[in-house]
């Protein structure tokens, strides 16, 4: 039998260092039983989420078109309602996709202005993404950053009032988002005309976070109709003479428009109260019987949908988006296999079928090839995408440039702490 052999005498003083240095900003003990009380309270209401599907897979077996565009167009919140133009419960088949198309994708992130930075500055950056299959089989991947740094850049201005809006936060979100667009205008133009083509842009059509009460009228016009609006209306002149279809893809979507629907007409409130009251809990807020809200659309189209199929279409309820926009926005959701997808496209793709045919197609074939996720975006999304390490070097090249050419470096003592704690 082999003798223990005595522990170092220096290992213990080692190792109480060690974890004196360790840092434990969180109390972990602490946050685990919040979690386990979470996930309680969320299985106690696991049987209730049940019955509401089940109540409302009931509701949309059932639906009666006409009778809920007589109600919704009644109702004092029509506006916030879809269209629903045809038995919600209709389901179509995947069409296989051409021998030969093409996929082209964008995707952005930024660098939003940082008032701890030495220059007041954003970027953003665009990737691109360009798959053709069939004969000449290729795939161009890039990405195109962009600084903004002049004053005309950095804010948007009303000339006729003088006005202005400095770009950041939402705006700037809002403006990558413009500058997806109109890469991807500028990419179809140059593809081959002949070549079925899919133009998916990650997220929805509509730009309806900066539609509101928030931001100013000339906010709205340069971004929304000016910016965005326009590069849509541009795509829909370049499928004139092009086999062509343009789509926004939303992963995991959070949307209840469909759910809103259903509880027009089986809510017991009627449709004036009916998203005030139904599927809320509180004081004078109780759901009314076959409560069909509190649920989001695909909880019910994973219950409808086989792997491939998409639902019928709706028209969107983006309240005030139709003044800036020459075309509707309509959705339907399809079933990838992984999980239940939002697919809006414009009124001009759903007009021509085989556009519409080669949205669903290929966006299935996609998301096959991508193992549940599309990927062209997957790929457009790596090629955009600023990571830690590019933001410091951004930060550096951007102190280097003016320190070389001696003008003043300013920097926050919270930037400068930050750096500190890095070293």
């Amino acid at each position: 039998m082999s003798r223990k052999q005595p522990a170092d005498p220096g290992c213990r003083s080692v190792r109480v260092t060690e974890r004196k240095d360790e840092k434990m900003p969180l109390d972990l003990n602490r946050t685990a039983a919040q979690i386990e009380g979470m996930a309680q309270a969320l299985r106690d209401r696991h049987s209730d989420r049940e019955e509401r599907i089940e109540r409302a897979l009931e509701a949309v077996h059932t639906f009666n078109v006409d009778g809920y565009r007589t109600r919704r167009d009644e109702g004092e919140q029509a506006e916030f309602l879809p269209g629903v133009l045809e038995a919600p419960d209709t389901r179509y088949d995947p069409p296989p996709p051409p021998a030969e198309f093409c996929v082209a994708a964008v995707d952005g992130s930024h660098i939003d202005v940082d008032r701890h930075m030495a220059a007041r500055c954003f970027l953003i950056n665009i990737g691109v993404s360009v798959l053709v299959y069939g004969r000449g089989a290729r795939a161009d991947l890039h990405n195109e950053p962009t600084l903004y740094a002049r004053d005309d850049e950095l804010a948007i201005r009303d000339p006729g009032t003088y006005r202005e809006q400095a770009i950041e936060g939402a705006v700037l979100g809002a403006k990558r988002t413009v500058e997806e667009v109109r890469a991807m205008a500028r990419i179809v133009a140059e593809l081959p005309p002949e070549t079925p083509t899919l133009a998916v842009i990650d997220g929805s059509l509509a730009l309806i976070g900066l539609v509101g009460a928030r931001n100013q009228d000339f906010v709205l016009r340069e971004l929304v109709e000016e910016g965005f609006g326009r590069e849509m209306d541009r795509l829909a002149e370049l499928s004139r003479d092009r086999p062509l279809a343009v789509a926004g893809y939303i992963s995991l979507p959070g949307s209840s428009e469909v759910v809103r629907a259903l509880r027009v007409m089986v809510c017991s409130y009627g449709s004036a109260d009916v998203g005030y009251r139904c599927g809320m809990r509180g004081p004078g807020r109780q759901p009314c019987e076959g409560c069909v809200g509190g649920l989001m659309d695909r909880d019910i189209f994973a219950r409808l949908l086989d792997p491939g199929q998409r639902s019928v279409l709706f028209s969107t309820s983006f309240s005030g988006t139709d003044q800036y926009y020459a075309a509707d926005v309509l959705f339907f959701y399809v079933n990838v296999g992984h999980e239940i997808a939002r697919v809006e496209v414009p009124s001009w793709v759903v007009e021509d079928q085989a556009r519409l045919s080669l949205v669903h197609g290929l966006v299935v074939d996609q998301c096959e090839r991508g193992r549940g996720y599309p990927v062209a975006l997957m790929e457009a999304h790596e090629q955009a995408v600023v990571g830690g390490a590019d933001r410091r070097f951004f930060v550096q090249a951007v102190e280097g440039a003016l320190s070389s050419r001696r003008l003043p470096v300013y920097s926050s003592e919270k930037a400068r702490s930050k750096r500190i704690r890095m070293m």
